[in-house]
């Protein structure tokens, strides 16, 4: 299982990837396999109640749209079957159905949208912790195979650049996911947009934090602690 360092606190190092002063910093919270039951599922309402509190990203923070329902999340606009194997791998994405509960963050409410603020979104979905690494995989498999597709959009053909990295120390396993856009009058090609997902089991914790790297990997990593203690009730 991935995520515990011998000698280290198991449950959530927010950026702590060693035991002594002076070694690098990258965050880290530990997954579940193999301490608990894998076929564990959870209601809409027990997901709700195990997402991050707006508070735990800045003290002025609010949720909004904090809603539960079924997980049935097609992906992209683009030409996914220019590349192989991206139209497959799409999908059996799309095909994938789970129960989720979500919510967005305003870390700063009542600032000008305008201005550039951030605005961070987080979801949890429900399903078959196989089906779960499965859906990890073809998020990778997709990014990898396709690191460039073209959008149609009603001014010109946008191309979005993708990449996936691996996060090795964040839950069961995880990837976070990149883009940017090239073309068009509404897109700063130079500006990457971030994702992150994380298997807990057969949860999948996904957050979506626009151009900020640093705060989408930091609230995956609150998240997947909350996972882990509030609806696996592991130490």
């Amino acid at each position: 299982m991935r995520g515990r360092g011998a000698g280290c606190a198991a449950v959530l190092l927010m950026v702590l990837a060693g035991c002594g002063e002076g070694e690098e910093q990258v965050p880290s919270a530990a997954g579940v396999d193999g301490d608990v039951d894998p076929g564990r599922r959870f209601t809409g309402a027990e997901l709700k109640s195990a997402l991050l509190p707006a508070k735990a990203t800045g003290p002025r923070a609010k949720a909004a749209d904090v809603g539960t329902g079924g997980f049935n999340r097609g992906y992209g606009g683009g030409d996914w079957g220019a590349c192989d194997p991206g139209d497959e791998a799409s999908a059996e994405l799309s095909g994938m159905r789970g129960t989720s509960a979500g919510q967005t963050i305003l870390p700063f409410p009542g600032a000008i949208a305008d201005e550039g603020d951030p605005v961070l979104s987080q979801t949890l979905v429900s399903m078959p912790d196989a089906r779960a690494g499965r859906h990890v995989e073809l998020r990778r498999q997709l990014h990898k195979a396709c690191p460039s597709v073209t959008v149609d959009t009603d001014a010109a053909p946008v191309v979005e650049h993708h990449a996936v990295d691996d996060l090795p120390d964040l839950g069961d396993e995880a990837i976070l996911e990149s883009k940017r856009y090239e073309g068009g009058d509404d897109h700063d090609a130079e500006t990457r947009y971030y994702k992150v997902e994380v298997r807990v089991g057969g949860v999948l914790v996904l957050v979506d934090a626009g151009p900020h790297k640093d705060r989408a990997i930091s609230l995956a990593t609150k998240a997947t602690a909350r996972v882990r203690t509030e609806l696996y009730k592991a130490s």
